[in-house]
């Protein structure tokens, strides 16, 4: 069969197309105010919290600054407190050891007038008026400081008489020391000991009179007491003895 031809028929429907475009582009409408209002909403959203967390930072900050200042204020309060305390306590510290020091100079100034009071009155006293020559004090220090040599020691010796002998007494003083040296006794003069020129000791005087000087002890020599002799024209010999532990006194230079 030659040239056969197939025949179509198709319904003509305009506004199939044109219903099919206002669908698409309803559907692409609605689709695109969906997106719109989901975007803006949750933007939105996220804008408000983000404000609201923004504000919330701020209020913190705020209250953080608040408390930081406060404790700043607190600290510096404290530092001057402490500093009050501090030199209020210095200035306690130092008030007490100037007291300290005005108490000790009284108590030293102290001693040292009842010493001297006790030397007038031992010169002036009519209980004292028969006492006649006497040693009124006597003392030994050892010696101080980078030059010194060991066994070397210094003494001071006081004698007086009383007022109510108004003659010059004069004499001789000899001072000996009692001791032990290689577990044997053995008595030692201060003439053979002095280390100055005060060998022969001699007194003139009418109420009182001074000595002092220096003497070495051998090595080994352990002293355990000290005599003072007085020979005096017309009058009899004294002799005073003296421990050591009590006539040794604080070093001195």
């Amino acid at each position: 069969m030659k040239g056969s031809h197939k025949i179509v028929i198709a319904q003509h429907r305009p506004w199939r197309r044109w219903f099919l475009i206002g669908g698409v582009s309803a559907a692409v409408l609605l689709g695109g105010w969906g997106v719109y209002s989901y975007t803006r909403a949750h933007t939105v959203s996220d804008f408000e919290r983000a404000q609201l967390e923004r504000d919330r930072l701020h209020s913190d900050n705020r209250d953080l600054s608040q408390k930081l200042r406060a404790a700043l204020s607190e600290n510096q309060q404290l530092k001057d407190q402490a500093a009050y305390l501090s030199r209020s306590q210095q200035i306690d510290d130092g008030a007490c050891t100037t007291v300290k020091q005005s108490l000790a100079s009284m108590q030293a100034e102290s001693a040292d007038l009842r010493e001297q009071l006790s030397f007038y009155r031992g010169i002036v006293s009519p209980a004292e008026s028969q006492a006649g020559v006497r040693v009124f004090e006597f003392k030994v220090y050892g010696s101080a400081g980078k030059d010194a040599a060991p066994g070397v020691y210094k003494y001071d010796l006081v004698l007086i008489q009383s007022v109510r002998h108004d003659k010059r007494v004069d004499g001789d003083l000899s001072v000996s020391f009692e001791g032990v040296r290689g577990g044997a006794k053995q008595t030692l003069k201060l003439a053979d000991l002095s280390t100055d020129n005060n060998k022969n000791l001699v007194f003139s005087f009418k109420y009182f009179e001074e000595f002092s000087g220096s003497f070495r002890l051998p090595e080994g020599f352990k002293p355990l007491r000290a005599t003072v002799t007085l020979e005096g024209d017309g009058t009899p010999r004294i002799d005073d003895d003296y421990d050591w532990n009590k006539i040794m006194q604080e070093t001195r230079s």
